[in-house]
């Protein structure tokens, strides 16, 4: 696990210090602006936001819980560095170079959690799993959301792409994992980006305009379990 959180933070150093920051909140925005009004978040919440990036998405959610607090965490300390320069004007952020699969919180600590696109580079799901139910609160929630999943075809060829390993699951993978973990009331479902697909598609994520469009259709998974 240690090897594979610092080829992590290698590779996702090298992605903040070429402004690839910007690129992944332009492209995960539609999609984790919808889970982040799924949560309902209250204005006191107490959020941690696991793989935060450039910390466009904990960003978000401080506005959401604006008499609360939002923690992001990521295994970069690049991204790090970036999302706290990116983040002065928010007085109920901060942020953490941290690991999932081992955080430095009290048990009990947060009344929500999110992760968006990070969940599949975790060398030990499982285990980071436990560790996020282990923080939240009784009756708190979990949301995560994937693009990479067996269901959508279309992604699988990002695999290939990436320098660091990744674990491709099944949406009933990703269900069993939360409730082997403790997670209850455990759900999933497909969020969609309402945004067109450019008629003159020259390649970029995908091999092809179909490609493409086979993702969108499929969609983003989205899965939530209750502490």
């Amino acid at each position: 696990m240690m090897i594979t959180d610092e080829r992590l933070r290698l590779e996702f150093n090298d992605w903040a210090k070429a402004g690839r920051g910007e690129g992944m909140e332009k492209g995960h925005r539609p999609i984790g602006e919808q889970a982040i009004e799924l949560m309902a978040l209250s204005p006191d919440a107490h959020v941690l936001d696991l793989g935060c990036g450039s910390g466009w998405a904990t960003r978000l959610m401080a506005e959401k819980a604006r008499n609360g607090r939002v923690v992001g965490v990521d295994i970069s300390d690049e991204m790090i560095k970036l999302a706290q320069e990116t983040s002065a004007s928010f007085p109920n952020v901060e942020f953490q170079v941290a690991s999932a699969e081992k955080l430095r919180f009290a048990d009990n600590e947060f009344t929500d959690a999110f992760s968006m696109e990070s969940l599949y580079y975790y060398g030990d799901i499982a285990a980071a799993l436990k560790e996020i139910r282990r923080v939240l609160k009784p009756g708190g929630q979990f949301v995560t959301v994937v693009d990479l999943y067996e269901e959508n075809i279309a992604s699988h060829q990002w695999i290939e792409q990436l320098k660091v390993p990744v674990q491709l699951l099944s949406s009933e993978q990703y269900v069993s994992l939360f409730e082997s973990a403790g997670f209850v009331n455990v759900s999933h479902r497909r969020l969609h980006d309402p945004a067109p697909i450019p008629a003159e598609y020259n390649g970029g994520s995908f091999k092809t305009r179909a490609d493409y469009v086979n993702y969108k259709e499929c969609g983003s998974l989205m899965v939530r379990g209750e502490a």
